[in-house]
């Protein structure tokens, strides 16, 4: 490490040294100094070293959020090593895989540091090293369908924490929600931003649970968050939830609202600021793929201005550009060029996979987004989608869906394969279309249930759909929207007097389609096997509130998640949450 390199636990180190008996983390009545935090991570560290650990080496963190998995990610830097964020809620073949090609010297548990039996790797002998030693390794989507470690250096993400201190104005009296998967590169910004500003880090715990817009608000303002950051999925849908809503307002205390993974939506950014009683109230569209320090740019959206991704954060270039990676003309829309310190070292033990993004040209290092974007007269910069056939789904997760065709297509009772992204009530999410190695093929519990044990859950389809063969474009290519046209929406349902066990199911049945992306097959069809997420539960209870008037509370969802469940406890008027609570 040069001179000038900083890394972040010495960072958060000064805080502790400035405020020691400031608050670092609190999480369902747990509090953490900065001191003990400190402290807790200095004697990780030592047991770490103990058992092999050093510099460039990989230390996996297979534990639950909280305060011990905050100290490990200290506890890495403190030698020199990059830690790996599993999550939890990940299916075991998903962290497993990622175990095996991380080649971690060490796993840190809830209450143990275990040590694989294969010798670990240095991160700089699989991965030449750009300027400062490894931070941290995530995990994306690759195009040869299996999952991609991003090596992403200290000098890369100390940049990315002060640009998003200096952008959101954090001082030691803000508390930010620790809200995005600690798998999610998001949650590199949650952690680390609040902690360098010596701010408190509030973790959601398991007792933040909400259904909708108003129980999030509620929970925000019971733990006096005043800075949080929501995947564009759901920040959209709660501004439309705060649009129909007028009477609800956001709490005093919250004074900025970050918003990042998709394009948001301008209706949202008004209904937001509608919203607002903080002076001074702000939104903030952050832009950033993983290969390249969390995010490269922000925007400020207002009620009523464009949206935008901004343009690139100090020390970082972002630039529309051609194929011959030259920028484009003034207007034109080209591929987001990412340059600076930003970029990470590339792709783990993939060199092809890593010559094919990551470069140098006159600017310095480069990363290709894949990204497409034109400046507009402003100077800001406008976001344009994809340029290949990577998606992002259910709120930003950027999904590779050959990944997921990969992991159909070991399914015996599949010949082939498509995996498409559409738009359903919830969100974005994914739809298969199925051909099967014989007549009838697997039923679509048994392929969820195939894929769940496998892939993250943001990752399974929403929606299976049969088909005899894949058809194809003139030019050979999969007809997408011969493919997509095959979604027809449900035949509508026979009326019903309003109020009858007939006109409740109807209502359930709706909502759930729309929710899950399709319908349910018979009572024993399970909300969450489905396909369906939290995020999808919150558009489900909406939907039953739109029709109904009521909705079961989310804790009777997760306990009966069954369509026959559902319709009985509405029905006969059990655990049900008025429309006007």
């Amino acid at each position: 490490m040069n001179a000038e390199t900083v890394s972040l636990h010495e960072l958060v180190d000064q805080q502790a040294d400035r405020e020691p008996d400031a608050l670092a983390v609190v999480v369902d009545g747990e509090e953490l100094t900065y001191a003990k935090l400190v402290d807790d991570s200095r004697r990780l560290a030592a047991d770490l070293r103990d058992r092999g650990v050093a510099e460039e080496h990989v230390v996996a963190l297979d534990l639950p959020v909280g305060p011990r998995l905050v100290a490990a990610m200290l506890a890495a830097g403190r030698l020199g090593a990059a830690f790996l964020p599993l999550d939890q809620r990940d299916p075991r073949a998903r962290r497993d895989y990622l175990l095996a090609d991380a080649k971690p010297a060490a796993v840190v548990t809830a209450d143990d540091v275990l040590v694989p039996e294969t010798a670990p790797e240095k991160l700089s002998d699989r991965l030449p090293r750009v300027a400062s030693p490894a931070a941290y390794l995530s995990y994306t989507s690759g195009s040869t369908g299996e999952p991609k470690g991003v090596v992403t250096e200290q000098h890369a993400i100390v940049n990315y924490v002060r640009a998003a201190i200096a952008e959101y104005r954090l001082t030691p009296a803000d508390r930010q929600l620790q809200f995005a998967s600690i798998a999610f590169d998001i949650a590199m910004d949650e952690v680390f931003s609040t902690l360098v500003a010596g701010a408190t880090l509030v973790l959601r715990g398991e007792d933040f649970v909400y259904e909708d817009a108003e129980d999030f608000l509620r929970l925000l303002d019971k733990r006096g968050v005043t800075v949080a950051n929501l995947p564009t999925g759901i920040w959209n849908q709660f501004g439309l939830a705060l649009r129909q809503t007028p009477r609800v307002s956001l709490p005093a205390a919250l004074r900025i609202m970050v918003v990042g993974g998709e394009a948001a939506g301008a209706d949202a950014a008004a209904a937001w600021h509608a919203a607002s009683v903080a002076d001074g109230f702000r939104v903030v569209n952050a832009y950033g793929p993983t290969e390249a320090a969390v995010s490269v740019s922000f925007a400020e959206l207002t009620a009523d201005g464009p949206v935008t991704i901004g343009r690139g954060i100090a020390n970082v270039g972002l630039t529309p550009v051609g194929e011959d990676l030259l920028p484009v003309p003034a207007g034109e829309i080209g591929e987001l060029l990412v340059t600076g310190v930003a970029p990470a070292r590339g792709y783990l033990d993939r060199p092809e996979h890593t010559a094919a993004r990551f470069g140098e040209n006159a600017e310095g290092r480069y990363y290709r987004t894949g990204d497409l974007g034109r400046v507009r007269p402003d100077g800001l910069i406008e976001f344009h989608g994809r340029a290949d056939e990577q998606v992002k789904v259910r709120g930003g997760f950027r999904v590779e869906p050959g990944e997921v065709v990969r992991v159909l297509l070991a399914h015996p009772g599949v010949a082939d394969a498509v995996v498409l992204p559409v738009d359903q009530g919830a969100g974005r999410v994914l739809a298969a279309f199925v051909v099967a190695a014989a007549d009838g093929g697997p039923q679509d519990a048994e392929l969820r249930e195939h894929l769940g044990s496998r892939l993250p859950d943001y990752m399974v389809p929403g929606s299976f759909t049969r088909i005899e063969t894949i058809p194809l474009t003139a030019r050979g290519k999969v007809d997408a929207a011969a493919l997509t046209a095959l979604l027809a929406a449900p035949a509508s349902q026979p009326t019903a007097a309003p109020g009858t066990p007939e006109a409740v199911e109807n209502a359930v049945r709706e909502a759930w389609t729309l929710a899950v992306g399709v319908e349910p097959e018979d009572d024993d069809a399970d909300f969450f096997d489905e396909g369906a997420d939290s995020i999808g539960a919150v558009e489900f209870l909406k939907q039953l509130r739109a029709r109904l008037g009521v909705a079961p509370a989310l804790r009777a969802l997760y306990a009966s998640p069954r369509f026959g469940d559902v319709v009985e406890l509405l029905a006969r008027g059990d655990g049900v949450a008025p429309a006007d609570r």
